[in-house]
């Protein structure tokens, strides 16, 4: 019964949001919330023990045998309402611009160039773990550039969300942090671990944009020794893309120090020294303090990206009451004991390989969705998120 419960509490979870009859936060938390209750009832437990459940999911819970903590989703949410406070600093302060503007600079009007340029702008920018602002930033600098050139710009989209897919397991990424709380280990430890792959996975990334630019070379009859390179005016407005993106924020004479800064953050975490929360948190303060001195700047600059860091961080708290729920009421043992009993046992450790065709055979099924449904469609079927509306109308 239980694992009965957990599916279809999974399956009302997705359709609401498919039909955006809820919001992230509201299907994380209420959905939940309702078959909870409704566990109670099947398991004979309190009411009151739902409480109990989301608390355990939230903030931390007790092995009665052992007396070992582990912690819910607080801390990769103090992690998150953090780092995204201080990428967006640095987004704002300019510390991407000048690698985002050489890239720019170097890929002219090669469409080679061009893909490669686009990929390394997106996987700079895609850095500060907002996904909105790389496609933006992206779609502001390159959209007006494939349409001139004619490249298709279906390769746009797909050459954008690739490194936003790599780069989202970053620790201050969702998945990462969900990966982590899961499997109660230390989020560096796992970065540490998932870091070759990521780093591998870009690789591809470029090499897949090398591909499509040689592949778009072709097609458009481009030949690198006769062409023309792109005029001054439109090198300029793809540049004011970047530069023009409020200016008044931007503190290029302390660019070193804000590159010394998120240097110094990043080993520290990579190295565990302290709490990704911890660093992250200081590392803002120290960065809004030194770039913008004035405490109603500061405060001007908090409230304006509040928006951006307090979503995911409420996202990322009910996701505890989510997982909570689904560990405290014995559905997850439930299911997790259902699905186990219908793999193989010789099987069981080869399940790597099957999730990942399984993921493959997913991705042709969006692709037979795209060919039938269209991309504005699919994407806000999806998502229904504004990157991948802004994608969308390309």
């Amino acid at each position: 019964m239980l694992t009965i419960l957990a599916l279809l509490m999974i399956i009302v979870f997705i359709v609401l949001l498919a039909k955006n009859k809820l919001s992230i936060f509201g299907a994380l938390t209420i959905v939940p919330f309702v078959f909870g209750a409704i566990a109670t009832f099947v398991t004979g437990d309190s009411f009151l023990d739902l409480f109990e459940w989301i608390k355990e999911g939230i903030l931390f819970s007790v092995n009665e045998e052992t007396g070992k903590v582990s912690t819910g989703v607080i801390s990769p949410a103090i992690v998150i309402l953090f780092a995204v406070l201080y990428f967006g600093v640095m987004l704002n302060v300019g510390l991407f611009d000048p690698l985002c503007e050489f890239f720019i600079k170097k890929a002219k009007g090669d469409p080679l160039k061009v893909t490669l340029a686009t990929v390394l702008t997106a996987t700079v920018v895609t850095m500060n773990g907002d996904t909105t602002t790389t496609v933006i930033i992206c779609i502001a600098a390159f959209l007006q550039l494939y349409k001139q050139m004619n490249i298709k710009l279906i390769y746009l989209a797909v050459i954008i969300v690739t490194p936003i897919g790599i780069f989202n397991q970053l620790p201050w990424g969702g998945p990462t942090i969900a990966a982590a709380t899961a499997m109660d280990v230390s989020i560096s430890k796992l970065f540490a671990d998932l870091l070759p792959g990521m780093l591998v996975a870009e690789v591809f990334a470029i090499f897949m944009a090398y591909f499509i630019g040689i592949k778009e070379r072709k097609r458009l009859n481009f030949n690198p020794k006769t062409a023309k390179e792109i005029s001054p005016e439109h090198m300029e407005s793809m540049l004011n893309a970047i530069r023009l993106k409020d200016p008044e924020l931007k503190r290029p004479k302390l660019y070193v120090f804000n590159l010394i800064l998120t240097l110094a953050i990043l080993v520290m975490l990579v190295m565990d020294i302290a709490h990704g929360g911890v660093l992250f948190g200081i590392g803002a303060a120290i960065a809004l303090t030194v770039n913008y001195r004035s405490a109603s700047l500061i405060n001007e600059r908090i409230d304006d990206l509040a928006a951006d860091a307090l979503a995911p961080a409420m996202a990322t708290l009910a996701a505890g009451v989510f997982s909570g729920v689904l560990s405290g009421s014995g559905m997850s043992t439930a299911l997790a004991t259902s699905i186990t009993g219908i793999i193989p046992e010789a099987l069981g450790s080869q399940m790597a390989p099957v999730y990942a065709l399984m993921a493959a055979l997913q991705l042709l099924f969006y692709r037979k969705m795209l060919s039938t449904l269209g991309l504005p469609a699919l994407c806000q079927m999806l998502w229904g998120n504004m990157e991948f509306l802004l994608a969308a109308q390309l």
